[in-house]
């Protein structure tokens, strides 16, 4: 039997459109759990109103694209004199769609363990098609009928949610091109001028992600930093520096701030501005002392807009002008970012990982094998700012996306370290999750078993390869410098926000974890004038960095800043010695709250303590770095005097950082 009418696109896009809309409610709850973490519901509403215009058009392409192949396939068919009507088509896709769906979902919740081979694909897709196959053939001429009920049913919530999205539109342009946005100044170098010239230009450069534990200036077996090695032989070396936290937006928020993580109170990633952040930092202190300021941020992370510090530089370009198109992904967030990015919190909701669209724009994107991050676009941007003569003395913060994953160095660095083409792209680095059970999935977390170490080394290597080309890419920059006559008068200094993890079953940054892997960043700092080098030993931390450039600018440094000057240790003489810390509060809301759970790593001679803490319990590690540099022997029931020493060290400071945010400090 014929159905009486075939399905209309009005009828598919409304369906389409409640199935949208009701995955985002559920994932708007999900995501609103995190987001009120570190910002208020006013901002969460116009990230859902921009998602909400983006899904719909989403819903209506993919409307599009069922509506339409049963059209053309049915005209086709009359073409050729098969009896294949349209209304059969669409109603077998129907079927084929929630049945392949059903055995989606199966798979993940029923059969996770069960390898999916490609044999038992195509067992699946046949089954599935034959299944398809038999129910349009059996209830054909009920189709029509359940679609016209399923249709009325779902009128209200077609209302509901078409309601929600023309409303939608006007807040997004009202945040988009109404609202001001915080923009960082972008003045004409020409006209402003500065009576400071005998102080030094500071260039401050950081790379994403670098761990001195790789760096062969450091001591790592593979040759990854010849260049740096052989410069910093006039430069000083600090070897224990450690990170305040370890990602991005925290650590960031502590070299701008000179502030620990739990004064600034940073806690999330792309999270809340650094309390103060925009009367205190360090940038606003040199340009008050009459720096000219500048900032070339390649990672969204870091941005200046981000940690509220915008105004106190003067050239501060988006985070996108730094990126390459590659993939579909990266061309939309690119396009999103520079649309949305200062003015919408969320506004690459859709591209995110844990967001079904990513899932279908990967799958349908390009691969690829070059780094879309180059450092030398980075470069290659102050260079052309410095052409341009800029007033003096300036300070810069080059913050460089590499060696941050994907690991994808360029030829001839790519496999110069393992000679395999394994993890060499960035959709192979998906087939270390296949080799995994599903409840790690650590692509997403950081943890990962044992039996898979053997591809975490390969990705090391790939890891260490990208450090070689930063070295490459460095080592040119500082020449280009030279060939300018910019380093006569500028004081270099090399440095990182966080590190990288390859061990303790725990790999990439952020989470709970506070290994030397993640903590251990370099320092090396460059004076013009100085052919004498100096190796320095004393446990440093992040924060120092602040206060020791306004040291070497001749500018006393603010008593907020919480770090001190590493000046003397460079003129070889002695700081008093003090512990150092390094945390991550990713668990705590920013927002004026009491820090109840995370982790929090103190450092005092040759000891480390990690402490771990929560509702339910707390845990310890205790490590003599001196003897087991690499963490593999805990102390903390063998050494129970250091241990507790460290321990009382940390409820002491995180008890007066509680109290400070009690009083609103």
């Amino acid at each position: 039997m014929e159905l009486k009418r075939k399905t209309s696109f009005w009828q598919v896009f409304r369906l389409i459109f409640v199935i949208f809309f009701l995955y985002l409610m559920g994932d708007a709850f999900f995501r609103w759990d995190g987001f009120r973490f570190y910002a208020t519901f006013s901002e969460f509403l116009p990230s859902v109103a921009l998602i909400s215009i983006l899904w719909s058009i989403a819903a209506a392409l993919t409307a599009v694209l069922l509506w339409l192949p049963p059209i053309i396939l049915g005209w086709l068919f009359q073409r050729i004199g098969w009896k294949i009507s349209i209304e059969k088509l669409q109603a077998f896709i129907v079927i084929f769609l929630i049945f392949g769906v059903m055995a989606w979902v199966g798979k993940r919740l029923i059969w996770h363990p069960m390898k999916s081979t490609l044999q038992l694909k195509i067992i699946v897709f046949l089954c599935v098609v034959l299944a398809g196959i038999f129910l349009t053939w059996k209830f054909l001429d009920k189709f029509d009928r359940w679609a016209g009920i399923l249709q009325e049913r779902i009128t209200p919530l077609v209302w509901l949610f078409g309601i929600w999205v023309i409303l939608s539109v006007p807040l997004v342009s009202y945040y988009t091109w109404i609202k001001p946005a915080n923009l960082a100044v972008h003045q004409n170098i020409s006209q402003t001028t500065t009576d400071n010239k005998s102080r030094p230009n500071i260039i401050l450069i950081t790379f994403d992600a670098l761990t001195a534990r790789d760096m062969s200036v450091y001591g790592y077996h593979r040759p990854t930093t010849p260049f740096i090695s052989e410069w910093a032989k006039s430069g000083s070396i600090f070897i224990r520096l450690e990170a305040e936290s370890n990602f991005t937006t925290a650590t960031t928020a502590s070299l701008m701030t000179g502030k620990r993580v739990w004064t600034h109170q940073t806690y999330q990633h792309l999270g809340s501005k650094p309390v103060k952040a925009d009367i205190e930092n360090l940038p606003l202190v040199l340009k008050n002392n009459g720096y000219y300021t500048m900032a070339f941020v390649a990672n969204p992370a870091a941005s200046v807009r981000l940690l509220g510090i915008a105004d106190s530089f003067d050239i501060a370009p988006l985070a996108t002008e730094f990126s390459a198109p590659a993939s579909l992904i990266y061309i939309i967030n690119k396009k999103l970012h520079q649309l949305f990015g200062d003015k919408i919190r969320l506004h690459d909701w859709i591209t995110h990982a844990d967001f079904i669209f990513y899932r279908f724009l990967n799958l349908i994107s390009r691969d690829f094998s070059i780094t879309i991050f180059p450092a030398e676009k980075v470069f290659k941007k102050f260079l052309s700012v410095i052409d341009e003569n800029p007033p003096e003395p300036y300070f810069t913060w080059i913050h460089i996306f590499p060696p941050h994953s994907p690991y994808l160095p360029p030829l001839p660095y790519m496999r110069m370290y393992d000679s395999s083409y394994e993890l060499a792209t960035e959709k192979s680095r998906a087939g270390i999750i296949k080799k995994t059970p599903d409840k790690y999935q650590f692509k997403y977390y950081q943890h990962f078993p044992r039996e898979v170490q053997p591809a975490i080394d390969t990705m090391r290597a790939r890891y260490d390869e990208f450090i070689r080309y930063c070295d490459n890419e460095f080592e040119n920059f500082m020449k280009k410098l030279a060939n300018k006559n910019e380093l006569q008068n500028a004081v270099i200094i090399l440095s990182s926000d966080h590190g990288e993890s390859f061990d303790h079953n725990y790999r990439d940054h952020g989470g709970v974890h506070l290994y030397e892997q993640v903590t251990s960043i370099p320092l090396i700092i460059k004076e013009p004038d100085r052919a004498e080098g100096r190796i320095i030993n004393d446990l440093t931390e992040q924060i120092d960095i602040p206060p020791t450039i306004l040291d070497l600018a001749d500018i006393p440094a603010p008593q907020w800043m919480e770090g001190r000057s590493l000046l003397p240790l460079m003129r070889g003489g002695k700081i008093s010695s003090r512990p150092a810390f390094s945390m991550n509060f990713e668990k705590n809301p920013s927002l004026g709250h009491k820090i109840t759970r995370g982790t929090v790593a103190v450092w005092e001679n040759d000891y480390k303590l990690i402490h771990y803490f929560d509702a339910t319990g707390n845990k310890s590690l205790l490590f003599n770095l001196k003897q087991d540099p690499d963490e593999q022997n805990d102390l903390f029931e063998k050494e129970p005097e250091a241990g507790q020493r460290l321990l009382t060290l940390i409820q002491k400071n995180l008890k007066e950082a509680n109290e400070r945010i009690s009083r609103g400090e």
